[in-house]
């Protein structure tokens, strides 16, 4: 059965995409306060859903330590090798162990976590509710679930009025096969309700980026997006690249992405019913 370009862009990775992703992912210090909703502390068990590469499934494991695990689970089977290879690197090996799958459904059995994370992720799964109601079931009562997503609708990319209706159709194509969910940062909070959590909570951070931080994203990932789509020309695309890389270059480069992050505590009592 052939997947949906969603899904099957990250089960297929050729080498040079996981080089860049290796660097697009790493875990930033100023991720510290996407975590803080999770309330870590030595001792609890995290599940990381679609952990990639392992930079944050690293850095979730050094803030459970002593006596903490945590477990990621990916589509891809060479981002769980890689990540693999990272823990041990890091000496975590015994502290971190990966799984290699697709969800829903999660290959684990009811509250088996104390934590649950999810970073960008819920944008490319099949059904993004039914993940959520997922990631509720294995948490264990008064477990934390924490989800983080942009909001690809909201969007923006200002490089100046001559390359202006360019990156119009360059971001819409890439949106039209990229994700699955486009809005999913929005409908966050909902799928929180729909899956039984409580004391909900909903932030967004939606700090301008000048410096050219994300322009990796733009250049490895939305640039793809657009060829594959076929509604933009490869050529097209590589003279808005070039477009973007003067306006960096000339301080007239601005990129918007904003990122909800969606905090709910399973009840005492389960979820099920049980």
């Amino acid at each position: 059965m052939t997947q949906p370009y969603y899904k099957s862009h990250w089960i297929e990775i050729e080498p040079e995409r996981h080089v860049a992703y290796d660097d697009l992912l790493k875990f930033h210090p100023a991720m510290e306060r996407l975590l803080e909703p999770l309330e870590l502390r030595p001792g609890l068990k995290v599940l990381d859903v679609g952990s990639g590469p392992g930079h944050t499934t690293i850095a979730l494991a050094q803030r459970v330590l002593p006596g903490g695990h945590v477990t990621g689970v990916d589509i891809n089977a060479e981002f769980v090798k890689r990540s693999g290879d990272r823990a041990r690197a890091a000496g975590l090996q015994d502290s971190i162990d990966y799984r290699r799958s697709e969800f829903p459904p999660l290959p684990f059995a009811d509250c088996s976590f104390d934590r649950v994370w999810c970073k960008n992720v819920l944008e490319y799964v099949d059904d993004a509710g039914a993940t959520v109601a997922e990631m509720a079931r294995v948490t264990a009562p008064g477990g934390i679930v924490v989800a983080v997503d942009s909001d690809w609708a909201m969007m923006a990319v200002e490089l100046g009025e001559a390359s202006r209706q360019m990156t119009n159709r360059i971001l819409e194509a890439a949106k039209s096969i990229a994700v699955n969910e486009p809005q999913i940062g929005r409908r966050l909070f909902h799928h929180f309700l729909a899956a039984g959590l409580q004391q909900i909570d909903v932030k967004v951070f939606a700090s301008p980026d000048r410096k050219g931080l994300m322009a990796g994203m733009l250049r490895n990932s939305i640039a793809r997006y657009a060829v594959d789509s076929g509604k933009v020309s490869a050529a097209d695309v590589q003279r808005w690249l070039a477009e973007l890389d003067q306006a960096q270059a000339e301080g007239r480069y601005l990129f918007l992405l904003p990122q909800f992050v969606v905090c709910g505590r399973r009840p005492a009592a389960s979820i099920s019913g049980e």
